[in-house]
């Protein structure tokens, strides 16, 4: 009931005096409050309004802090550890395993076709069909997917197969967990699945985008070079290309910002490649500073952890390859192992940085489209 309803309001000395009190309506006629679960004190989905706030999930349904989200996202990993990690780590473990084989693969082949032993020596069709599989092992393009390390060769085709299935199902895993439903793997895989040919396609077209500033930076270098070619003016050259450095630098984070939310979109809103990053860059139109403020935080976060779990990778590293350091075999078989653990320990950070980003995408749709209310509904729906 509205405070005017209240029995014994008007008697009281002075509150009848109040123009307007009485017809205040009731906290449950303001609209968004009917539909509004309780569930932690603070402002509802109405701008400017105390009263009771949904929060079906890991994340009241708001417009979110910066502690919101870092608690958002450890409370996805703790509820739901056997997707958030155990798949995780999983799709890293065979990323891993490949890293290691590539790692190892060419160096052995090239001692095979580099030994001066008869014995030992291959006939040409042979070494060439050897010296192609090392290439392919061991040579590749770099590419740069957001939040990916660059690998090499065939570490590049694995790391973005695996990269783009953990993606898609931390970001199907973490929209379901807004709005309260915990689902199984299966049913993660099942909304994920179809939605990994434009996540590829989503991988790629964003690796482009974000290089195109380095590439024309190269270029420029590539002309100024022979330019200068022949003249006293080298170190001309080298200031210039400092100077133009640090603006390259900033248009490619920036473009980086602008279209970070391409895969998480790609997935939940069901669209391909072109249209998400259109849609990733206008989404982050007025907000870019709290997203870049945002990001780097996360990554600070981050990278404190996977330098903590790193920095025992190293040691193990150092250790071993002390240890072998009179065996060309084995210090190739300790570098094959320690490039697989450092691609498995990337993968430890993967579900927090993933969460964290889908987080973020949801808390930009609730300050401009409303995304709140539109979540209520969907967390009052039966499961």
């Amino acid at each position: 009931p509205g405070y005017g309803a209240q029995q014994g309001y008007g008697a009281q000395q002075g509150y009848n005096a109040q123009p307007g009190y009485g017809a205040q309506p009731g906290y449950g006629g303001q609209q968004g409050y009917a539909s509004s679960q309780p569930g932690a004190s603070g402002y509802s989905v109405n701008a400017n309004q105390w009263g009771w706030e949904a929060k079906p999930g890991i994340i009241p349904l708001r417009p979110l802090t910066i502690g919101d989200l870092m608690s958002g996202s450890f409370a996805a990993i703790r509820q739901n550890p056997k997707i958030l990690f155990g798949f995780t780590l999983a799709v890293m473990a065979v990323i891993s395993l490949i890293t290691m084989v590539t790692s190892f693969l060419p160096t052995t082949l090239g001692s095979v076709t580099g030994s001066n032993d008869p014995q030992a020596s291959l006939s040409g069709t042979e070494d060439l069909a050897v010296m192609l599989l090392g290439g392919l092992a061991s040579q590749g393009v770099r590419l740069r997917p957001l939040g990916g390390e660059g690998v090499e060769g065939v570490q590049t085709l694995a790391t973005l197969a695996g990269t783009t299935i953990i993606m898609g199902m931390l970001a199907t895993t973490v929209s379901q967990m807004m709005i309260g439903n915990k689902v199984t793997l299966s049913q993660a895989w099942t909304m994920t699945q179809p939605r990994l040919g434009a996540l590829i396609g989503t991988f790629l077209v964003t690796s482009v985008a974000t290089s195109i500033p380095l590439i024309i930076y190269a270029v420029l270098m590539f002309v100024l070079f022979f330019a200068f070619i022949g003249s006293d003016s080298v170190s001309w050259l080298v200031l210039i290309g400092i100077l133009l450095l640090i603006p390259t630098l900033v248009a490619t984070y920036f473009v980086t910002i602008k279209l970070a939310f391409g895969s998480v979109i790609t997935v939940l809103e069901e669209i391909g490649p072109i249209a998400a990053m259109k849609r990733s860059w206008t989404l982050s139109n007025g907000y870019f500073w709290p997203t870049l403020g945002r990001f780097l935080l996360i990554s600070v976060v981050a990278g404190f952890i996977g330098g903590f779990i790193g920095g025992f990778v190293g040691g193990f590293a150092g250790v071993a390859m002390f240890a072998a350091a009179d065996s060309e075999t084995g210090s190739t078989i300790v570098l094959a192992v320690t490039a697989g653990l450092t691609t498995l320990v990337s993968g430890l950070v993967t579900p927090l940085t993933a969460t964290y980003q889908t987080l973020v995408y949801a808390d930009l749709r609730i300050r401009k489209e409303n995304f709140a209310a539109v979540l209520i509904q969907a967390s009052a729906q039966p499961q």
